[in-house]
């Protein structure tokens, strides 16, 4: 998800707010993440086994250090997506379950006054310009400051949050209707809407993008009367902002299918595209039209007639939202998702995102929360960054959506020498000159970059007039455009890797064609062995092709966010080799073209989103999400595992797998959830921080155990049950009997396996799953599916899949324990069968290393390069290999009451401190616990508290050995998967007033597995 919250805000903790904020923030417990605040960080992690080392220091990162720039300033109260009443005088603004906000109602025109009012008070009191303000899906603004103005704002009572922007980047037909179903004879258009011309009528698809090209052939008007015109008059607030752009043709006009357009430039970027909603990349034209546009538009590309393209709901409306100036900044994303929603879309397309983070929980998350409260589903890219664990868009109010190909692809014959090669490309009959790229780079390039083709490392002169061919390493459309900059007449783009099919990308500055890894070898290895090479390339032809077939460059899971605990993506969509509009002033005067990547497939699903929005309009967004997942297939055409790189590929590619734009319609059972458990979802993970009041009110759950329409548990200790919830979605009763295939190495057995649900009505199951003989820390898959039959006929076929990683132990991280001499029994469970082994490290205490520290700031510590002050002082230890633990710790009993002490660990290599660990919670408890074998330079920062102070650090170097002051029994005992076990420890001969630190350690059959950091206070 891009940059989260940062791991401290500097604002008042545990404070409370006077007047009539207060009365909005203390109203009825909030369904949202608006009372999001960037509180303490997590102490760091314990890296008890030795090889965490060096991950642990690879992925150590600074906390906040506000400096000029761009924020989003989060105020109190909820926004009006969510707010569900309890301010006096003010009625609730969130809509019924199903339903979407009524911004013509009083109550909904009350309350943005209300927060109008509040926002105008924090400006105006701390002297800011606010360049975007939000009251829908976010209550605040955006604004540029200062370091010391944003500090100033987190420190002070009116403010949550204020968090950095945020810069996204856009996640870069063959017309993929027929191979999902929606057209046809047989299609969806057809059996639920009569006819395509019908197909998502009375709905809104609003698209965050770069902007739309409105002349494009597939957003033209539609033929009036529209039999929707009333519902959409009903809902529709939005405008069509034409512009101010100074070239008149940079401005737009809207019509009755592209009914509202709009730009955001709160950083004034403008300069860099069109002022106005005009698409000048073709990247949102394209998402746009892919999602919602006009059936069968007659599509040339190049001079060549290519047939007719239609987008997936034919009949939706188009609302574009441009927030991307290359990248997209954050302010803008809220603003586009704050002015989306305000609108009356339906259907939310963000085919923009960043690398997937173990963190989940920002600013355009919040933003897609509460749109998702209201009533708006949203579909967002998987992201490009595959095939390693990237996935972006882990949030579970979002439908994150890989890429793969569709049956239909263009394939032309390059004839060099006496060969012929297949490539992939739409081009005309043409004979070009080829050149290596590495052969015409400019003297003193470096070579890999010139192989490539980066910008300025080819020579124009050796370009100019020729067909040049580049490895694959920049985007094809970079490349195309410094090829044509430099005379080029074509480019060729070979695999660097064994990447699976080349795919079809066109209408770029030069014609391009994409050669596989093993023909791209031998075709460029006759073209350097040649001193003036030329090649003849055939027209393009359409061919059909096996598929889907995951995309090499989508993202995958595992999820990293919430202990890896929800398996994203969540579904795939075809992605690679997409027909769909674009902008022609840099496409070669073309209306359409063939992109590729998650970006690609995520309007298609959006489109399927708003034609199940069109035929059940109640539906919420978890029921859609829900129908398009459990109807989803996994076998291509041909009856074999979907692939990815000619392996079969996983739910971690494709999530619950390849959408069917038919049996969706149809799904017999869906998997609902609620705000409320959005809020337990997140409380269950390690963000639970970020929103710990919310936590405090409604507690938590276990990741694993939201009402989600797939089953992931990251770590399962022998036996595991998870609960689910369904509900019949169709209009009869029906008995439904569960079907499961258990993921290797694990048996799963359910509660029930047969009910009967009347229409509407819901049951809850629970399956038990127990490791049998699965490799520990390995990932297995299976699924259940429930399955209604009618005679020898199968109505519905549920299917979530399972996804687990068995773990050996369940034990606790950390024990606390009081007294110079005592006992503790200690359990746990076990997830193997075999012999648990106990033994112990330590005890030692602490070294205490107490200085002087005056004139606190409550300025944030200079993390990226720490310095000693009057406020902050710094200690040097070289701690032995090995050591079990290292540890540092500021304890608040220690210190005046109103003190605040910082820890920040550096590791120091030749001179060079690099941030290792650091705790920056509230008030001076402070932990970060590091593996043994390093030096490390502590720095103890007083944020607040009185001048001068004793500040006392207690450091421990626990020895990988038994003092002989720590015990622990039984040594070794026999466990069975699943089944618990008891320890007991005692401690004795410790001295008075000290603080101790050892560790308990497991092995499984003699093999360590695990560490219990035990501390005792004397």
């Amino acid at each position: 998800m891009g940059t989260p919250y940062p791991h401290r805000s500097r604002r008042a903790r545990g404070r409370t707010r006077a007047g009539t904020r207060a009365a909005a923030a203390a109203a009825a417990v909030p369904l949202v993440v608006a009372g999001l605040t960037a509180a303490a960080g997590p102490a760091s992690a314990d890296p008890s086994l030795p090889e965490v080392v060096p991950q642990y220091f690879k992925e150590a990162t600074a906390p906040v250090e506000y400096e000029d720039g761009y924020y989003v300033v989060q105020l109190a109260a909820d926004p009006i997506a969510t707010y569900d009443g309890g301010v006096s005088g003010l009625d609730a603004t969130a809509p019924a379950e199903g339903g979407t906000i009524d911004f013509a109602a009083d109550a909904v025109e009350e309350y943005a006054g209300f927060l109008a009012d509040e926002r105008a008070d924090v400006i105006d009191e701390f002297d800011v310009d606010a360049l975007t303000q939000y009251d829908t899906v976010l209550n605040g603004f955006g604004a540029h400051l200062t370091a010391a103005e944003a500090e100033e704002l987190a420190a002070s009572d009116e403010v949550l949050a204020v968090i950095p922007d945020v810069i996204y980047q856009p996640t870069g037909a063959i017309d993929a209707t027929g191979f999902l179903d929606v057209s046809g004879k047989d299609g969806a258009w057809e059996e639920e809407f009569g006819s395509a011309k019908h197909a998502g009528e009375g709905v809104i698809v609003g698209v965050l993008d770069t902007g739309v090209w409105p002349e494009n052939p597939a957003l033209a008007p539609l033929s009036e009367p529209r039999p929707d015109q009333a519902e959409i008059d009903a809902k529709w607030n939005g405008e069509c902002e034409t512009g101010e752009d100074e070239d008149p043709a940079g401005n737009i006009e809207c019509n009755n299918k592209l009914i509202g357009a709009r730009w955001f430039d709160a950083r004034g970027v403008s300069a860099a595209s069109y002022a106005s909603p005009r698409d000048s990349d073709g990247h949102g034209t394209h998402t746009a039209t892919t999602a919602a546009g006009n059936y069968k538009t007659k599509v040339k590309i190049d001079g060549e007639n290519l047939g007719t393209f239609s987008g997936i709901a034919p009949a939706a409306r188009v609302a574009a939202y441009k927030v991307c100036w290359g990248g997209c900044s954050g302010l803008d994303l809220v603003a586009g998702i704050e002015a989306a929603v305000a609108d009356g879309v339906d259907v939310i397309n963000f085919s923009i995102g960043s690398t997937g983070t173990p963190e989940f929980v920002d600013s355009v998350s919040i933003a897609f929360f509460n749109a998702a409260a209201a009533g708006v589903f949203v579909a967002a890219s998987a992201g490009n960054d595959g095939p390693t664990s990237t996935v972006d868009h882990q949030e579970p109010w979002v439908t994150t959506v890989a890429a793969s190909s569709h049956d239909k692809t263009f394939r032309t014959e390059i004839e060099y020498g006496r060969t012929e090669v297949e490539a992939a490309g739409m081009v005309g009959e043409a004979e070009w000159k080829v050149r290596l790229a590495e052969d015409v780079a400019l003297d003193g390039a470096d070579p890999s970059a010139a192989a490539t083709c980066n910008a300025g490392t080819l020579d124009a002169e050796l370009v100019a007039g020729k067909a040049i061919v580049c490895v694959r390493g920049n985007l094809f459309s970079d490349n195309a455009d410094y090829i044509a900059s430099l005379g080029g007449k074509a480019l060729i783009v070979v695999d660097q890797f064994e990447r699976g099919p080349a795919s079809v990308v066109t209408s770029q500055a030069v014609p391009v064609l994409h050669l596989s890894y093993e023909d791209g070898q031998d075709f460029s290895e006759w073209v350097g062995a040649r001193a003036n090479p030329k090649i003849e390339v055939e027209g393009s032809e359409l061919e059909d092709k096996n598929a889907p077939v995951m995309a090499d460059f989508s993202s995958n899971g595992p999820a990293l966010a919430a202990g890896q605990n929800l398996l994203k993506p969540d579904i795939t969509a075809p992605g690679m080799e997409v027909v769909a509009g674009v902008t022609p002033d840099n496409h070669a005067g073309n209306d359409f073209g063939t992109n590729q990547g998650t970006s690609m497939a995520s309007p298609h699903v959006a489109g399927l989103a708003a034609l199940l929005k069109s035929e059940n309009p109640g539906w919420s967004p978890m029921a859609i999400k829900s129908a398009i997942m459990t109807t989803a297939y996994q076998e291509d055409q041909e009856g074999d595992p979907i692939q990815r790189a000619g392996a079969d590929a996983t739910p971690f590619d494709f999530g619950a797998g390849h959408a069917d734009g038919a049996e969706m319609f149809d799904p017999g059972l869906v998997y609902e959830s609620t705000p409320v458990e959005w809020i337990q979802y997140i409380c269950g993970t390690p963000e639970a921080y970020k929103i710990q009041s919310n936590c405090d009110a409604l507690g938590s759950i276990d990741p694993s155990q939201l009402n989600y329409p797939s089953i992931t548990v990251a770590e399962l200790t022998g036996v595991y049950e998870v609960t689910r919830t369904v509900t019949n979605a169709s209009d009869k009763k029906s008995t439904y009997k569960a079907e499961i295939t258990a993921p290797a190495g694990f048996e799963v057995e359910v509660d029930k396996s047969r009910f009967t649900l009347k229409a509407g009505e819901s049951t809850t199951y629970t399956l038990t799953i127990t490791r049998t003989d699965a490799a520990f820390g390995e990932w297995s898959f299976g699924d259940i599916t429930w399955v209604e039959t009618k005679g020898n006929r199968t109505e519905h076929e549920v299917r979530s899949p399972i996804t687990v990683k068995p773990s050996q132990l369940a034990a606790a991280d950390e024990v606390s324990l009081t007294g110079a001499s005592g006992s503790e029994d200690l359990s746990g469970l076990s997830g193997f069968e075999g012999t648990l082994g106990a033994s112990v490290s330590g005890l030692v205490a602490s070294e205490v290393s107490t200085s002087t520290l005056t004139d606190p700031d409550s300025s944030t510590f200079p993390s990226d390069s720490p310095v000693e002050s009057s406020h902050a002082v710094s200690y040097e230890f070289t701690t032995p290999a090995d050591a079990a633990l290292v540890r540092f710790a500021t304890f608040e009993e220690e210190h005046p009451t109103g003190t605040d002490l910082d820890l920040f660990v550096y590791l120091k290599e030749g001179g060079e401190l690099t941030l290792v660990g650091y705790s920056a919670s509230g008030g001076s408890n402070e932990t970060v616990t590091l593996p043994g074998g390093y030096t490390f330079v502590v720095f103890v920062d007083e944020w607040a508290g009185p001048s001068p102070l004793e500040a006392s650090l207690h450091s421990w170097v626990v020895p990988g050995s038994d003092e002989g002051n720590l015990a622990v029994t039984p040594a070794e005992q026999p466990v069975t998967t699943g089944g618990a076990y008891e320890l007991s420890v005692s401690w004795s001969g410790l001295e008075e007033g000290a603080r101790y630190l050892g560790t308990l350690d497991y092995a499984a059959d003699g093999e360590p597995i695990d560490a219990t950091v035990v501390g005792i206070a004397t």
